[in-house]
């Protein structure tokens, strides 16, 4: 097992997991009992991902210059089972057993793994789905580089730090393609994202959980509501990067009038298994922060939106009469830069969230529901609330935590506790110095 040990250690990009994977892949192969034994007879799972040179296009890994095309194919094929697997915990086919990738050649990568899951089953083809709407992504950043344009990609770094590189073709991997709730469409991933090979693993979405457990989401579920469309499939350092991804380049290289990798990516997450009948509701759309909401309403201008405000779409030319519900929302990190004074305040601007997540989870709940009128109620149920109601100690807790240290965050007992000594009033927040 040497050589899968020494390309595992030269993949210091990818999160510990993908080394463990390969070593599960390898025994999996060597074992002299197949792996359907120690699998309690669950149905296997077989598919072809390919063609290879389309496939190791869209995940990233690192190669070396020494590197064989037999260790660069094992990479990439851990880079896959990594990503893979983390969907499949998302999608919560918890029961999957003995995944493996495994290359083919120039026809690309074999998936097994064995489950029960009737999910399971159509995960083949759901995989391949996704892939084939992603490779759209890659297109628009050939035709980004292609253009000469030097505002488009790694526009040059300026005396004041704006737009510091790298930049990184990178999509949304790793999250739920089946079961999703509602999709997020976001600016572009945080290159950290990338370097940790975990999606979820930043800021951004570490709030966002926060806030959906918070309004009642199952933490076993909280996944199920992060699967996500960035209009800039990029991972770029999160800060710094005001201006440098516009609005109009979205439209230009990633949208209808481009390579229509947004538009058909959200078109297939949003759509339901069986929801081919008109009447059938669409997964929810929730629009994150200024530049989501520019090109959103750039792209349907027939349904603007801004934060809270809710409304419905056609996102399917194809089935016009069909709709997706769809609100827009403050981006999930932008509260925390807030304090009691700015405008809008901290608690001013997480009431808005917690609507969000309200949102969310209702819209999630039941797609059918009037996008208007949830969010209405959703707004209505933090706007202002009285200090002896369960919405004013979530307003409280989520602030105090909000501004409480980067490093040495409040947890939400702590938070809680603080907020029932103050009448729930988050202003003027605690003294995160004082000794307890």
């Amino acid at each position: 097992m040497h050589l899968r040990s020494r390309y595992c250690l030269g993949l210091a990009l990818l999160a510990a997991g993908a080394c463990k994977l390969g070593w599960a892949q390898e025994v999996l192969n060597d074992a002299a009992a197949p792996a359907a034994s120690y699998c309690g007879g669950r149905p296997l799972v077989s598919y072809l991902l390919g063609p290879q040179t389309d496939i190791d296009r869209l995940y990233p890994v690192i190669h070396t210059a020494s590197e064989s095309a037999h260790d660069r194919s094992m990479a990439m094929a851990s880079s896959i089972q990594l990503y893979l697997q983390n969907s499949l915990n998302r999608d919560q086919i918890t029961d999957a057993c003995g995944l493996s990738v495994t290359p083919q050649g120039a026809k690309g990568y074999r998936v097994n793994f064995y489950s029960s899951n009737p999910n399971a089953a159509v995960y083949g083809a759901t995989q391949t789905a996704w892939l084939h709407r992603a490779r759209l992504g890659l297109k628009g950043i050939k035709a980004c580089q292609a253009s000469k344009d030097p505002q488009c990609w790694e526009p040059p770094t300026g005396p004041d730090g704006k737009c510091p590189g790298p930049w990184q073709f990178y999509l949304p991997l790793g999250l739920p393609m089946l079961s999703q709730k509602m999709v997020m469409l976001l600016h572009y991933p945080p290159y950290s994202a990338m370097q940790q090979s975990d999606y979820l693993n930043n800021a951004t979405l570490n709030r966002w959980q926060r806030l959906l457990t918070t309004v009642g989401v199952p933490k076993a579920d909280w996944t199920l509501f992060t699967t996500t469309v960035d209009i800039f499939p990029i991972a770029a350092p999160g800060s710094g990067e005001s201006g440098c991804f516009p609005t109009a380049n979205a439209v230009r290289f990633f949208g209808d009038k481009g390579s229509h990798y947004i538009p058909s990516l959200l078109e297939g997450l949003v759509s339901q298994p069986g929801s081919d009948a008109a009447d059938k509701p669409t997964r929810p759309v929730v629009i994150f922060g200024s530049e989501a909401i520019g090109y959103w309403n750039a792209a349907y201008p027939q349904s603007p939106t801004a934060v809270l405000k809710a409304g419905r779409v056609n996102l399917s030319p194809a089935a016009p009469h069909k709709t997706t519900s769809f609100m827009g929302a403050n981006h999930p990190i932008a509260a925390v830069y807030q304090t009691c004074s700015s405008k809008p305040g901290i608690v001013a601007m997480d009431a808005q969230d917690l609507a969000t997540a309200c949102f969310a989870k209702a819209m999630g709940d039941k797609p059918d529901a009037d996008p208007v009128a949830t969010a209405a109620s959703c707004q209505s149920a933090y706007d202002n609330p009285k200090p002896d109601t369960e919405q004013a100690a979530q307003l409280c807790t989520t602030a105090v935590i909000d501004k409480s240290p980067q490093f040495a965050q409040w947890s939400e007992p702590q938070a809680k506790a603080w907020c029932a000594q103050h009448n729930n009033q988050a202003c003027p927040l605690p003294d995160y110095h004082a000794k307890p």
